[in-house]
């Protein structure tokens, strides 16, 4: 019996490498595979390892191209604008697609003029109103809609916050932002465009133009009131996108869902290699969740740097953020795709993120909860997250500081890293 399972085990290999080498003759269309240095840490391999090791991987572009060409995949694929819808199952069914230029609708058209996501308008309830255009979608019947979150002027506050001083502030364009119930209108009924200034975008203010400072918005059904700081920014006002170079070509928007894990044999770090793949949110989530749909970018080499391993991934998708011509099943395309989320373990997940690991007091990647009250329900969210304009503050107050000693006292108070955060994270759309 031994003899027989040697043969066809044999047998089987032989097949199977015969087979492989008359596609490879044939040409198969592999992607190609590239190399390039990277430098490793003596302190996290064994002292006989080298300074620095080749690192190889595969081409975003190639893998993006495959998929696109492959018919198979395509005619699964989803590319339009966000759907609202009551049971969401698909990241087109989230504020993540419906909100980011690179992913969903950025434009519209109405009686001629272009409204864009990301700015402020009249439109016509009751009476006439004052909002900001956060999303263009598609209901459950596929018209399109138009998600506004509302602005309130002074007489429309709760009575708890009217008073003498935000009465004057009114009289010199201060308007509030609720934070609270976002609404839907049809296009039919915005009236024109509005401008209102935010300061924590940097635009300068003229006396009298509308501007918001607070934002309005509830906590155990109770009325609350917070700086707009505190709030994390709208997509439209820090990516732009280009515009295809011909109406006449179609756009392809991919949604790229990166996964970083560190595995090995032995769970060390001389034997723990980090692997680095994508999927494409444009896959419905019964096929995203195949194995064969997760595509392979690379593995971080032992003791490999991942800021530096992950350079030139980051570099190809800085230019499909931009938008680049490709030729997709027979015909010329404008294809763009971005990076909408990060999917990490808690350690690696907090090292891409600038946070602390989750042992020390303020460990969360998304708010500054002291650890000692993570189980206590009356945390008000609202004022403890992490938003992106604050926390770029915090690091650079950080970095400014000049003694090691004094760089860990901060650290520890925000709950961040010395270390800059990874370029990758920079682009991710979901790091807000």
């Amino acid at each position: 019996m031994c003899r027989i399972d040697h043969f066809f085990t044999s047998e089987k290999h032989n097949i199977s490498t015969n087979a492989y080498d008359d596609l490879w003759r044939q040409r198969l269309p592999l992607s190609t595979i590239f190399a390039r240095p990277v430098s490793i840490s003596s302190k996290k391999s064994p002292s006989t390892s080298k300074a620095c090791k080749l690192a190889y991987h595969l081409s975003i572009s190639d893998i993006i191209w495959y998929v696109l060409n492959n018919p198979a995949i395509m005619k699964h694929m989803y590319f339009g604008p966000g759907i609202d819808i009551g049971k969401k199952s698909e990241f087109w069914h989230g504020s993540l697609w419906t909100e980011f230029p690179l992913f969903g609708q950025e434009d519209i058209i109405i009686s001629q003029v272009k409204y864009r996501t990301g700015s402020f308008i009249y439109y016509q309830s009751s009476i006439q109103k004052l909002g900001f255009l956060r999303s263009i979608q598609r209901d459950e019947e596929n018209k399109i809609i138009l998600k506004i979150q509302q602005l309130v002027f002074y007489e429309e506050l709760p009575g708890i916050f009217k008073g003498i001083s935000r009465q004057q502030r009114e009289n010199s364009g201060e308007v509030w932002m609720l934070d609270e119930n976002f609404i839907t209108i049809n296009p039919s009924s915005v009236l024109r465009k509005a401008t209102v200034k935010l300061p924590y975008l940097n635009q300068s203010l003229t006396p009298g133009e509308l501007n918001v400072k607070e934002i309005i918005y509830k906590y155990k059904n109770h009325w609350r009131i917070r700086d707009i700081n505190m709030s994390y920014l709208h997509p439209a006002h820090y990516i732009s996108t280009n515009n295809s170079p011909t109406s006449s070509l179609p756009v392809y928007k991919l949604f790229l869902d990166m996964y970083y894990d560190n595995f090995g044999t032995y769970r060390n770090v001389y034997h723990s290699l980090g692997g680095v793949y994508i999927q494409f949110g444009n896959m419905p989530a019964n096929l995203r969740k195949l194995v064969k749909n997760h595509f392979v970018i690379s593995f971080v080499p032992f003791g490999g740097s991942f800021d530096e391993f992950i350079l030139p991934f980051v570099k190809e998708l800085k230019e499909f953020e931009k938008g680049k011509v490709m030729s997709v099943q027979g015909q010329e395309a404008w294809v763009v795709a971005g990076l909408g989320v990060v999917t990490a373990d808690l350690p690696q997940g907090n090292d891409l993120a600038g946070v602390l690991r989750h042992g020390v007091n303020k460990g969360c990647r998304t708010c500054s909860i002291n650890k000692d009250l993570y189980t206590d329900r009356n945390q008000d969210l609202a004022l403890l997250s992490r938003y992106k304009q604050i926390t770029d503050l915090e690091s650079v107050q950080i970095n400014n500081e000049f003694t090691m000693s004094r760089k860990k006292q901060m650290s520890s108070e925000y709950g961040l890293r010395i270390k800059q955060i990874p370029d990758i994270c920079k682009i991710c759309v979901g790091y807000v």
